[in-house]
C-alpha cells in the first residue's frame, strides 16, 4: 500500500477500519460527467459514527481534503484533486418513516426516495422526479423546479462537523437560498428530516412522476452524461434562454457541447474531459454577457486546478 507522503501508515491503518481507502483513485467514476483525474487518497467512510471518527484522523493530519456525493452536480479537473477526498455515497443511504416524518440519509437517491415515499403513501414528491443525485446533495443546494424545492419539505439537517460532532439545525426559509444551503462552516451533511403530506391516490401520484420523468427526458439530454442545469437562473431570466438565443445551441469544443435539447445542458458526447467542458462554461458566460450584458453565475461545483 502506497501512502505517497501524504499520509502516515498509522491514520492509514486507523481509516482502514472506517471505510474503504483507495491511493490514486479516478475521479471520472464519480461523476456523471464522466470525467476527472485522480484522487490521491479516496475515502469512503462505512457509517456517520465512521465518518465522525475519520475527519479528526484528516485534520490531525493536516491533509487538505474535499467532500463530495453522488458527483451529480459536480465538474472535477482532469489534474484531480491533492490530499484526500471523502466521498460520502455510501454512508447512510436509509429511507425511515416516523409517523408524519421520513429521515432520509444523505446517500440515499432521489429516485428511491420518491418510490419508498409513495410507497409509505406520501406525496408531494413530484417537483424532484427525474432530479439526478443523492438526498445528501439535494439539501446542500437546496435542489428543485419550478413545482418546489427542497426546504418547502425538509425539517431539520443532520451532519457532522469538522471535530467529529454531530449535529442537527431546523431547516427553514431563513437558511435557505437559490439553489443553496446556508449551513454552519466545515460540516458534512448526513442526512435529513422531511415532512410530506398523505397522498389521497398514491397510484395517482406514482403515475404524475412519471409523467414528469417522460416530459424531461423529452426536453432533456438524459441519454448523455451531464451534471444537470449548469447555470442558475439569473433575476428575471432564464439561462437556458439567453444562451440558446445567444446562438450557442450545439455549439462545441472537444467533446464537450451545448445541448441542443435544452441549452442549460452541457453535455459529454463521449470523448469530452474537464478542460473541455471548463472551457465550453467559459465560452458560454462570456458570449451570453457580450450579447446579452448578463452573467452567468455557475450552479455546479467546480473543484481543482483548471
Amino acid at each position: 500500500m502506497c501512502t505517497n507522503n501524504i499520509i502516515s501508515e498509522s491514520a492509514v491503518k486507523e481509516i482502514s477500519k472506517l471505510g474503504r481507502v483507495d491511493f490514486n483513485s479516478p475521479l471520472s467514476l464519480c461523476t456523471t460527467f464522466k470525467t476527472g483525474g485522480n484522487a490521491d487518497i479516496l475515502i469512503e467512510p462505512f457509517s456517520e459514527d465512521a465518518l465522525s471518527l475519520i475527519l479528526p484522523v484528516i485534520t490531525g493530519e493536516g491533509i487538505p481534503f474535499n467532500i463530495i456525493g453522488g458527483g451529480s452536480n459536480l465538474l472535477i479537473s482532469d489534474r484531480g484533486l491533492r490530499g484526500a477526498v471523502i466521498r460520502i455515497s455510501g454512508l447512510d443511504n436509509s429511507f425511515k418513516p416516523e409517523g408524519e416524518y421520513i429521515y432520509a440519509g444523505a446517500a440515499l437517491s432521489k429516485e428511491r426516495f420518491i418510490s419508498e415515499s409513495i410507497s409509505a403513501g406520501f406525496g408531494g414528491v413530484e417537483f424532484m422526479a427525474g432530479i439526478p443525485g443523492s438526498m445528501g446533495g439535494g439539501i446542500y443546494m437546496n435542489a428543485g423546479t419550478f413545482m418546489g424545492c427542497f426546504v418547502d419539505m425538509l425539517k431539520k439537517i443532520r451532519g457532522v462537523d469538522y471535530t467529529g460532532a454531530v449535529f442537527e439545525v431546523d431547516a427553514c426559509a431563513d437558511i435557505s437560498g437559490y439553489r443553496k444551503m446556508n449551513l454552519p462552516k466545515n460540516t458534512v451533511i448526513t442526512g435529513g428530516i422531511f415532512s410530506l403530506p398523505k397522498s389521497d391516490n398514491p397510484a395517482e401520484t406514482a403515475k404524475r412522476v412519471d409523467d414528469i420523468i417522460k416530459d424531461r427526458w423529452s426536453k432533456h439530454p438524459m441519454e448523455y452524461p451531464s451534471a444537470g442545469s449548469v447555470f442558475k437562473n439569473p433575476e428575471g431570466h432564464s439561462s437556458w434562454k439567453l444562451i440558446n438565443d445567444s446562438g450557442l445551441k450545439g455549439f462545441k469544443i472537444g467533446g464537450a457541447m451545448v445541448s441542443e435539447k435544452h441549452t442549460n445542458f452541457i453535455i459529454n458526447t463521449g470523448s469530452a474531459s474537464s478542460s473541455d467542458i471548463y472551457n465550453l462554461i467559459g465560452h458560454v458566460q462570456e458570449t451570453v454577457f457580450k450579447n446579452t450584458g448578463v452573467t452567468l453565475e455557475t450552479e455546479i461545483k467546480i473543484l481543482g486546478e483548471f
